[in-house]
């Protein structure tokens, strides 16, 4: 026995083992951290293109599986979805319009797609023809918010890079206002990464997680915001109140939550979050809250794939059994 334990190649092996682990974890980090960074890498980096004519093309819905989460939201659905319109990327906003999808895309276009339930889904595609700078550009039409007027004569676009809100009829065929944030400390890729509409007003929400704008007949208003992490979107809830989709990156990757937006005197805040499901390359980027017939909301969520061949378009379907008390937060001064 004693013959067998000193036999010191075997403590060799295992020091070996132990190096080779150490090796493999550093380079895992330098993937992660290289995906992250190439994630969000500027939008100046993607080629210009042409504009394209309207189409109508049928969608294709591929359930996927998420990787499991606590909290206490419910995963409803996750599909995979693809379309023969290369236009179909980068979606940075989510709402819901007379039963279908409206989502609009950082390269400038507007997707209205059915929903899963549909017999024969479909989603049609519309260039954004005018915009903050000539189409075709990305920098001139990175689209990253959405929502509808509060007066009902259209919907608001939030622009990255060229800091300003559009309005838009209905069929986003023309321009009816065009607000200038005037926000030069903002950087270029840190813009209204979410809108939303409350009473005559709405409330922009800067991505950097810091600060939000008050917007309305009275002009534009500042409003400090401690986020704790990056905007990717917000959303109106059923009972009144504001809700963030909220991104966190590390050295692990990208994680995310959503959370209620809280007013403390002057300042916004966002209270306590819950994870969302989610791959590594994963990265939610608009959301819609809507109310369940039994009682309680769905939160629907869609990702952006950053252009990038190793991440996917996602639909998710989130279930909160129990909807929280009414709030009062307001998108007013």
């Amino acid at each position: 026995m004693n013959g067998l334990m000193s036999d010191s190649r075997l403590n060799e092996a295992e020091r070996f083992l132990q190096r080779l682990f150490r090796k493999v974890h550093f380079f895992n980090i330098l993937f992660m951290a290289a995906a992250v960074i190439g994630a969000f890498v500027s939008i100046h980096a993607l080629p210009n293109r042409k504009p394209q004519p309207s189409q109508t093309v049928t969608l294709s819905y591929r359930p996927v599986a998420l990787p499991s989460f606590s909290g206490p939201l419910r995963l409803a659905g996750a599909w995979n979805v693809r379309a023969g319109d290369s236009r179909l990327t980068g979606l940075s906003a989510l709402a819901i319009d007379g039963g279908q999808f409206l989502a609009v895309s950082d390269l400038g276009t507007v997707i209205r797609f059915d929903p899963p339930s549909a017999r024969v889904p479909r989603a049609s595609l519309t260039d954004l023809s005018v915009g903050p700078g000539p189409q075709g550009k990305k920098w001139a039409r990175d689209a990253e918010s959405l929502v509808r007027d509060p007066r009902g004569r259209g919907w608001w676009v939030g622009y990255e890079q060229r800091h300003s809100l559009w309005l838009y009829d209905d069929q986003f065929a023309r321009g009816l206002a065009a607000i200038d944030l005037k926000r030069p400390d903002w950087s270029n890729n840190r813009g209204a990464e979410g809108l939303v509409s409350n009473g005559d007003g709405l409330m922009v929400l800067a991505e950097n997680g810091r600060e939000a704008m008050g917007v309305g007949t009275w002009g534009v208003s500042r409003l400090p915001l401690i986020a704790g992490a990056e905007v990717a979107d917000a959303a109106l809830a059923p009972n009144g109140g504001v809700w963030l989709l909220l991104r966190y990156k590390g050295r692990k990757g990208i994680s995310q939550s959503i959370a209620p937006l809280i007013r403390k005197g002057s300042a916004l805040r966002a209270g306590p979050g819950w994870p969302l499901p989610k791959a590594a390359f994963d990265n939610y980027e608009g959301m819609v809250i809507v109310p369940l017939a039994k009682g309680g909301w769905r939160f629907w969520l869609v990702t952006d794939d950053g252009h990038r061949f190793m991440a996917r378009t996602l639909l998710v379907a989130l279930d909160l059994p129990n909807s929280p008390a009414p709030d009062t937060t307001k998108a007013r001064r």
